[in-house]
C-alpha cells in the first residue's frame, strides 16, 4: 500500500477502532453487573464510551466530502448516482426505525401499541440522525457551486445546530411538534441522538475533509496536521474558557448533552484522535487490514450485535438471555466473543458478495422478503 493510500485508508481504520468500541462497549453493558457500574472506574469508562457516537459521526462527515468531490456533477445532477444516494440515506432510516419497533407484528403495531412504546420507536438514534443530515447535507449541493462553498455551507449549518440546541433542548419546544419529529431537535422525549447537536459532528466531518483533500493535493498535509492538532486544542480551550464565564448566555439547559462549550470540547477530543490516526506511519499490516475490514462493513456490524446484545421484537438477545449479572472478566470474554463473531461474520459476507454475488444478492433478497412476509401477516 503506497503512503497516499495509506493515509485515505485512516478514515476506514479510525472507523474500524470506532467499531470495536462499540461493539465491546454494548456488550459489557448488556452483561456487566450493576454493581461494578456504580464504580468510578466504570463511569469513566462510559465517558470515554461516549465519544464512540460522535467519531462516527464526523468519520461519516469527512467520506461524504471525499465521495462527493470525487463525484462533484453527478451528486448535483438528477441521475443514476444520486437516486442511489437517496436510496441508501433512506434506508438508514428505515433501519433505524426498524431498530426500535416493539413489535414483530405490523397488525400489533397499529392496533396494540402504547403511546410509550411509539415514543421508542420515534426516537433518533445514531442512523437517523446520519440520514438526516446526509439528506441535509445533500439539498446543500444544490444551493453551492464549488466544493469550497460546500464547505463552508457545512461548516455555518454545524454552527447553527450547535449554538441552537440550549433553545431547542427546551420542554415547550417538544410540546409544539409532533412525536415523530420531537426526537429529531432533542433528548427530552426518547432520543440518543437528536440533531441538535449532533449534526454538528457530520457537518463539521464535511468541512475538515475539505481542508484534508486541499492540503492533500499540495502536498501539505504535514501542515493540515499540524493545523488540525492547533483547531483541536482552540476547540477545547474555548469550550472550557466559556464554561467558566460567569454569566449565562442560554436558558437552563442539560449541559452533558446540549451545551454549546461541551460540543467544543468533544470535537477539539474527536480532532484529536483524527489527527493521531492520520499521523500513524507504521501499524502492522493484519492489524490494519482486520480494522479496516470492521470500518468498511460498520453497518452491517452495527445492526448486527444490536440485535444479538440487546435482542428484538423477534429474539432474545444477551441482554435477556444473560441478563446485567457478570463480574468484568467475564463480561470482557463475552464483548471478546461478540467482536469475533462480527469479524466472522463479515469476512463470509465478504467472501460471498466477493467471489459468488449472484447468491450474496439472492440470500439479501430471500432475508428481506422473509422478514417482511412475517412482519406483515404475524397477527401478534
Amino acid at each position: 500500500m503506497s503512503p497516499g493510500s495509506q493515509r485515505i485508508a485512516f478514515l476506514d481504520i479510525m472507523r474500524g477502532v470506532a467499531v470495536v468500541v462499540m461493539v465491546m462497549g454494548h456488550s459489557i453493558d448488556a452483561v456487566l453487573s450493576r454493581e461494578v457500574r456504580a464504580s468510578e472506574l466504570f463511569q469513566l469508562y462510559d465517558a470515554v464510551r461516549g465519544f464512540t457516537g460522535p467519531i462516527f459521526l464526523f468519520v461519516a462527515g469527512f467520506a461524504f466530502f471525499v465521495a462527493t468531490e470525487k463525484r462533484w456533477e453527478a451528486f448535483r445532477s438528477f441521475g443514476k448516482p444520486l437516486a442511489k444516494r437517496l436510496w441508501r440515506f433512506l434506508g438508514l432510516l428505515a433501519i433505524g426505525y426498524a431498530l426500535h419497533v416493539p413489535y414483530f407484528s405490523l397488525d400489533k403495531l397499529l392496533h396494540n401499541t402504547t403511546p410509550a412504546e411509539y415514543a421508542q420507536m420515534y426516537q433518533a438514534d445514531v442512523l437517523h440522525c446520519l440520514a438526516v443530515s446526509m439528506i441535509l447535507l445533500q439539498l446543500g449541493l444544490f444551493l453551492v457551486k464549488t466544493p469550497r462553498a460546500f464547505a463552508m455551507f457545512a461548516l455555518g449549518l454545524a454552527a447553527a445546530f450547535v449554538f441552537a440546541s440550549p433553545l431547542m433542548w427546551q420542554q415547550g419546544v417538544v410540546a409544539a411538534i409532533s412525536p415523530v419529529l420531537a426526537p429529531y431537535l432533542n433528548g427530552l422525549v426518547p432520543s440518543i441522538f437528536p440533531l441538535f447537536p449532533y449534526a454538528g459532528f457530520v457537518l463539521t466531518g464535511v468541512g475538515i475533509g475539505h481542508f484534508y483533500l486541499a492540503a492533500r493535493r499540495r502536498g501539505k498535509e504535514h501542515e493540515f496536521h499540524h493545523a488540525l492538532l492547533l483547531a483541536a486544542f482552540g476547540a477545547v480551550v474555548v469550550g472550557l474558557v466559556f464554561d467558566l464565564l460567569p454569566w449565562a448566555v442560554y436558558p437552563a439547559h442539560d449541559f452533558w448533552k446540549a451545551s454549546p462549550d461541551f460540543f467544543l470540547i468533544r470535537i477539539g477530543a474527536v480532532g484529536f484522535v483524527t489527527a493521531t490516526f492520520l499521523s500513524l506511519r507504521r501499524i502492522p499490516s493484519i492489524v490494519s487490514r482486520g480494522l479496516v475490514t470492521l470500518g468498511q462493513a460498520s453497518l452491517l456490524i452495527y445492526v448486527t450485535h444490536l440485535i444479538i446484545v440487546y435482542g428484538s421484537p423477534a429474539n432474545q438477545g444477551l441482554m435477556q438471555s444473560v441478563g446485567q449479572v457478570l463480574p468484568s472478566p467475564h463480561a470482557l470474554v463475552v464483548a471478546v466473543e461478540v467482536l469475533a463473531g462480527m469479524f466472522l461474520i463479515v469476512k463470509i459476507w465478504q467472501y460471498v458478495r466477493d467471489q459468488h454475488l449472484p447468491y450474496a444478492r439472492f440470500a439479501q433478497a430471500v432475508a428481506t422478503s422473509t422478514i417482511l412476509f412475517h412482519f406483515l401477516t404475524r397477527p401478534w
